[in-house]
């Protein structure tokens, strides 16, 4: 194969796998999103996908799929393959490569994943080689820039169809803080207020209390616990910053109840 031929199958083949990278993105992102439903935060989990799939995908489309189909194509010259038994034997061996691609790595999802995108891959390439030559130089722009369009608009219709983000409230922030098991904040009530308690001969209260800092949709919870058996008495306070999806320690004060 002549150099010139051969730096324009390089280049055909990474327009290929342009293509084929950013449909395999946008369709396995857009099956683990529904448009509209309950999901405030939709868009995020789509974006949240997309990333997470093209992590995977590209590096391998672009390593892998360039790698393998220019070999092919090589192969096919060389042996000097032509005709429509060319395409269908190189369609197949195509889907075989991609199919193994997850063999390899022990995954049927990344099997599934590669022989889509071996499918794509292999049209794409085809469709580049008999209608890119007749088409206008801004066409092919138009071509190019499509996907990342197509990408964008996916993504305002997720948003533009989802309910608006829920205020993060005191309620919220509590629920938050108490929630999970096994943790020392797990004795404290479920919401705030106080609660009395007996506990080998001491009268315990556990209050949570909730306040709001400066910043918006931004609290404090305080997680006190007294404790008094004649006259022996004592306190252990625990204070967390709270926003939404994340909560940090602000400290605290005495020692843990000697009843645990």
């Amino acid at each position: 194969m002549r150099q010139s031929n051969l730096r324009r199958m390089l280049v055909r083949k990474l327009a290929a796998a342009y293509f084929t990278s950013w449909a395999i993105v946008t369709w396995f992102s857009f099956t683990n999103i529904a448009l509209g439903g309950t999901n405030w935060n939709a868009t995020e989990n789509y974006l949240s996908w997309a990333f997470i799939i093209a992590l995977y995908a590209v590096p391998a489309i672009f390593l892998y799929g360039v790698l393998v189909s220019s070999l092919l194509e090589a192969l096919s010259v060389k042996l000097k393959v032509k005709g429509p038994g060319e395409a269908l034997v190189s369609g197949l061996l195509h889907v075989a490569f991609g199919l193994c691609f997850g063999y390899v790595l022990h995954s049927s999802l990344f099997s599934i994943m590669g022989g889509v995108s071996a499918i794509l891959f292999f049209s794409f390439d085809r469709i580049i080689i008999h209608a890119f030559p007749i088409l206008k130089r801004k066409t092919r722009v138009v071509f190019f820039i499509a996907p990342v369009l197509l990408f964008v608009l996916i993504a305002g219709a997720i948003d533009a169809t989802s309910p608006p983000k829920p205020s993060f409230t005191t309620k919220d922030a509590v629920q938050f803080a108490t929630s999970g098991s096994g943790t020392t904040k797990d004795r404290f009530p479920k919401e705030e207020g106080v609660v009395k308690l007996q506990i080998d001969g001491y009268d315990v209260e556990r209050e949570t209390k909730v306040e709001e800092t400066a910043e918006k949709e931004i609290y404090k919870v305080v997680f006190t616990e007294r404790w008094r058996k004649g006259e022996e008495n004592g306190q252990y306070q625990m204070i967390y910053e709270v926003r939404r999806g994340s909560m940090g320690a602000q400290g605290g004060s005495g020692a843990e109840p000697p009843y645990l």
